[in-house]
């Protein structure tokens, strides 16, 4: 039994990583240790990641970050750490900074089998592990994979896992991903923050709220994240996000066919930012076609053809739905819109006419 009130056996195996392209951090952890996910992913947007393994010493997170934060490299937080640290040799560590500079340390007492591989732009270690292959599994994959670094954790890990992950089983799993004013207000850096504390399988349970996450949050946190690089005019970063956006639109789309939500959301931000609107308009239809009675996806719909410049097609929609739901001030407000910028173009056509 341990008594040692600074310390829980979170023995288990993880991964931090950096994104330069999204700059953007991220931790991803399994373990066979209830809520591994409360205890060992510490980031922080602009500053780096951390996870604070094996006897945990949670303390390491926030103060590893503070250390990151005032210039310390990864190795040099490590030291600074573990050499005031009694239990030092009981620690496993792993430090990211905000360039991709990596360090693992493992103390000499973590239960076999014990370590870790630290790279540029990423260090994965573990303890208590079938072998090696677990983090040598997690290392490759996290190095071939592509795409958002939530996903590539999650390749990570999940690799991880197939090579035999924690000997003693499964029990709870996390991943944090942190960038700048990305969180649901705009304010925070948590964009995507999910656990699961206790479960049977939790990776794959992971990967299911993930997913859930893409369809939910994914769309409506990057639109505001676009317009804030829009607002600030960067514009090499916008073009990036809009890219990325649009392409992974295409993926989701295609992976729920039958996901009338989705591809509301989809077809919404697209709009929005006038960003491939043929394929916003074609999202938009199979929207309406699998949802036909649901206000919201029309009046998307409507958005659409209004953002393509077709206004009468707009108008068409906007009429029906604001008779049907004359409650609802937002859908006067979109007919209004419509009617207008159609009343304005038939006065430009008119002007054009005469001269």
């Amino acid at each position: 039994m341990n008594h040692l009130t600074d310390e829980y056996l979170a023995s288990t195996f993880s991964i931090c990583a950096y994104d330069p392209d999204a700059q953007e951090w991220g931790v991803a952890v399994e373990s066979k240790a209830f809520i591994v996910g409360g205890i060992v992913p510490w980031a922080q947007a602009g500053v780096g990641a951390i996870a604070t393994q094996a006897w945990t010493n949670m303390s390491y997170g926030p103060r590893g970050l503070a250390l990151l934060k005032r210039g310390y490299s990864p190795k040099q937080v490590i030291e600074y750490l573990t050499s005031r640290d009694k239990n030092r040799e009981r620690r496993q560590l792993g430090v990211l900074d905000a360039r991709g500079r990596s360090a693992h340390f493992t103390g000499r007492e973590c239960r076999a089998w014990a370590g870790g591989i630290s790279e540029k732009n990423f260090t994965v270690q573990g303890n208590i592990l079938a072998g090696e292959d677990v983090v040598q599994a997690m290392a490759r994959a996290f190095r071939k994979s592509k795409g958002k670094l939530a996903e590539r954790l999650l390749a990570s890990l999940e690799a991880g896992q197939v090579a035999g992950g924690d000997k003693r089983g499964q029990q709870s799993a996390a991943l944090l991903v942190v960038r700048a004013k990305s969180d649901i207000n705009g304010r925070g850096d948590h964009y995507v923050d999910l656990r699961v504390d206790d479960h049977a399988a939790p990776i794959a349970e992971l990967r299911r709220l993930y997913e859930v996450w893409e369809r939910s949050l994914y769309f409506f946190l990057e639109s505001a994240h676009l317009q804030r690089l829009a607002r600030a005019r960067e514009d090499t970063k916008l073009k990036r996000a809009e890219k990325d956006l649009i392409q992974n639109a295409r993926r989701l789309a295609a992976h729920y066919p039958d996901d009338a939500q989705l591809r509301n959301e989809i077809a919404w931000s697209l709009a929005q930012r006038g960003a491939d609107l043929g394929l916003a308009l074609k999202l938009a239809r199979e929207a309406a076609k699998l949802a036909p009675n649901d206000a919201n996806i029309l009046d998307t719909l409507a958005e659409v053809h209004f953002r393509r410049g077709e206004f009468m097609q707009a108008l068409v929609i906007a009429r029906a739905l604001s008779e049907k739901n004359p409650e609802r001030a937002d859908l006067q407000q979109q007919l209004a819109k419509f009617k207008k910028a159609a009343a304005v173009r038939r006065t430009t056509v008119r002007r054009t006419a005469r001269s």
